[in-house]
């Protein structure tokens, strides 16, 4: 008899929960929608334009059982947090927002509010603010987490609000058991309001965890957010993430995303620059060594006049690891004046390591200036000869080589605390790990 298929698995997951998922018939119909579109649609697979890098078939080996409720304490959790002294900590515990490990209170203009109750409370509120996944092809892990949706959590920022300090959205796996844990996230900025958010995705334990993240970001008009994602995943888990980001007029946006670690890392950002003069700025790092594997993928949508978008991802893949990047820009009529760029540089350091890059342009008017490029390939001959005129012995020049090439993303981070931990991480899992420490 052939085993079930992770949809059937799903799909028998879903009925014996959905009862204790809460939020009453509103929210019963919705989640069962959702189940129903994703079960006629299937999950992603090679087939699949925009998912045909990703090991669906190590996929296919999570569980997608709910991860049961797992109590965490300050003194576990506290040397694997950031070291960002005034920073305010939203913490989600398998999707869960826990308020005794969060620091947000008394934060002028901040207010977090707990999805899970949300969902008692209000039901109808919460319907409000989740956006219900719509047709797009890449929704479909989107769709997983509405059909499970329990618990997750909103943050506010207030029109002109400026927050001096840091936020951090800190996702703890806690890998008591093989497990599936869903979460949502709204985050809305309002109209001139500042904020630097560091999102931080960590791990407890070393079991064979599949987070599934579904978020909304909207930027509202003349509004600045610095978001800076860290995936520093436990060895044998993976993540599908998909975020919505929406930017009203004269909006900026900047991320920085580091995937630096798990068995399996997907990240989906679909970006819309709505207003006129909305501009964002996107920065990643991936590495991919082993038998891991990274998969990112954005797709940014230009409809307003004069929109601007910056594009720079740098990938690294040794052993076996796999490594990808699937950028798409738009260019909509509307979006006259608009100026888009798009850069993908990859290394490979083993001759069975591998990297897929696919930057692509569509464009449905004139008047707009674009730009991409997409290189892969091993340390550069005349820079390794440089070197080693100097004295330099081959190790070392490589290790350096190596080092100054993820070093080009790791300077951009905005807090001085968060590029010591990243230099840290990313030296960590380099190959001549202990000549670069030597060097740095």
């Amino acid at each position: 008899m052939n085993a079930p298929s992770p949809i059937d698995r799903i799909a028998a997951s879903h009925a014996g929960l959905a009862p204790a998922l809460g939020g009453g018939p509103a929210w019963t119909r919705r989640r069962a929608r959702s189940l129903d579109a994703l079960v006629a649609r299937g999950l992603p697979d090679r087939r699949d334009e925009n998912w045909k890098y990703l090991d669906h078939a190590h996929l296919a080996e999570y569980r997608f059982d709910p991860a049961a409720r797992a109590a965490v304490g300050a003194p576990e959790l506290a040397p694997r947090l950031l070291p960002i002294g005034d920073a305010r900590r939203v913490v989600l515990v398998d999707g869960r927002l826990d308020g005794r490990l969060s620091d947000f209170s008394g934060t002028e203009g901040l207010e977090v509010l707990d999805l899970g109750q949300l969902l008692e409370r209000d039901p109808q509120a919460a319907l409000a603010l989740l956006r219900a996944p719509g047709e797009d092809a890449d929704d479909r892990y989107a769709l997983l987490a509405d059909a499970f949706a329990a618990c997750g959590a909103v943050i506010r920022v207030a029109p002109g609000a400026t927050l001096r300090e840091p936020v951090c959205l800190v996702h703890v796996s806690t890998a008591a058991a093989e497990a599936t844990h869903q979460a949502r996230v709204v985050i809305e900025i309002g109209a001139g309001a500042k904020l630097t958010l560091v999102e931080h995705f960590l791990a407890l334990g070393s079991e064979a965890t599949l987070g599934n993240l579904a978020a909304e970001l909207a930027v509202g008009p003349e509004a600045e957010v610095v978001h800076v994602r860290l995936h520093e995943h436990g060895p044998a888990a993976a993540l599908v993430e998909t975020w919505v980001t929406r930017l009203a007029a004269g909006a900026r946006y900047d991320q920085h995303l580091l995937v630096l670690g798990g068995r399996l890392v997907r990240s989906n950002l679909r970006l819309s620059l709505d207003g006129r003069a909305a501009a964002c700025r996107l920065a990643g790092l991936f590495m991919a060594d082993g038998e891991r594997q990274a998969d990112l993928h954005t797709q940014v949508a230009h409809h307003g006049a004069a929109t601007v978008t910056q594009q720079d991802f740098r990938g690294i893949a040794a052993g076996r690891g796999r490594g990808a990047f699937n950028g798409r820009i738009v260019m909509h009529p509307t979006a006259r004046g608009a100026n888009a760029s798009q850069n993908s540089r990859n290394l490979l350091l083993s001759p069975l390591a591998e990297i897929n890059a696919r930057p692509q342009l569509e464009i449905h008017v004139d008047d707009v200036q674009c730009r991409h490029g997409a290189t892969t390939g091993t340390l550069d001959e005349a820079q390794l000869f440089y070197l080693r005129s100097r004295g330099l012995d081959p190790a070392t020049a490589r290790a350096l080589l190596t080092f100054a090439f993820c070093q080009d993303i790791i300077g951009r981070l905005p807090l001085p605390e968060l590029r010591a931990v990243a230099e840290s991480l990313v030296v960590g899992a380099l190959p001549d790990r202990d000549l670069i420490r030597g060097l740095v």
